[in-house]
């Protein structure tokens, strides 16, 4: 099952679930079935397994017109199991070093922090 179309062209999705006191908004890369995003800020709270929504919208923020939702359930995820691109679209906003092997510390430190998926 792939995901919708939109999901896939914007870079902040909203996560919702049951441990979560109002949705909260994260930074995302998709593939044809799963939603990855870094579980250790909005999300520390959402236990591995815990079923959620996600939600992309227009306009930056819950008030825009929703373009796509899936539920899905939230796995913890080995950072192996995310591809470098992957990767890469979650940390677009974040400075990652001056050279090659700067960039690749930094990318095997960010494997190391909690990472997400919501699988359908």
């Amino acid at each position: 099952m792939g995901l919708a179309r939109a999901i896939g062209s914007h870079h902040t999705i909203w996560i919702d679930g049951p441990s979560l006191e109002k949705p909260v908004p994260v930074r995302y890369a998709s593939d044809d079935d799963r939603i990855y995003c870094f579980g250790d800020d909005g999300l520390a709270e959402v236990p591995d397994g815990e079923r959620v929504s996600a939600a992309v919208h227009e306009i930056s923020g819950k008030g825009g017109h929703r373009l796509a939702q899936i539920s899905g359930t939230l796995r913890e995820i080995d950072g192996s199991e995310v591809a470098d691109d992957a990767l890469l679209e979650l940390l677009a906003h974040v400075p990652l070093g001056r050279d090659l092997d700067e960039v690749g510390r930094a990318l095997e430190h960010h494997r190391t922090r909690r990472l997400v998926a919501v699988v359908p």
